[in-house]
């Protein structure tokens, strides 16, 4: 009977593991980037990279149309449940 090895460490990673990977790194940079459009900090000091702006008062923040996706994220809603019924029910289909 002859024993195989078993596979190298570095083989263990698949495809599932490199998704999962990438959803946590981009998640993390959106949270972090959600902490800073909410700071109130004027100068930001980070690898050799220095930042001043100018911040809003409290209360006087920008605000930020969000109705564009709010329109498109419905419109694929609807597009999906139409093509849901279609299949369910081929009444529109004309002889």
């Amino acid at each position: 009977m002859v024993e195989t090895e078993p596979d190298p460490w570095y083989r263990e990673f698949n495809s599932v593991f490199w998704l999962t990977l990438s959803a946590s790194v981009f998640a993390f940079f959106g949270l972090c980037l959600q902490a800073i459009l909410k700071s109130r900090c004027k100068t930001c000091k980070m690898c050799g990279i220095e930042i001043e702006r100018d911040v809003a008062p409290p209360g006087r923040e920008p605000h930020i149309d969000l109705s564009i996706l709010e329109r498109a994220r419905n419109s694929s809603i609807d597009v999906v449940s139409n093509s849901a019924s279609r299949t369910e029910s081929p009444q529109h289909i004309e002889k």
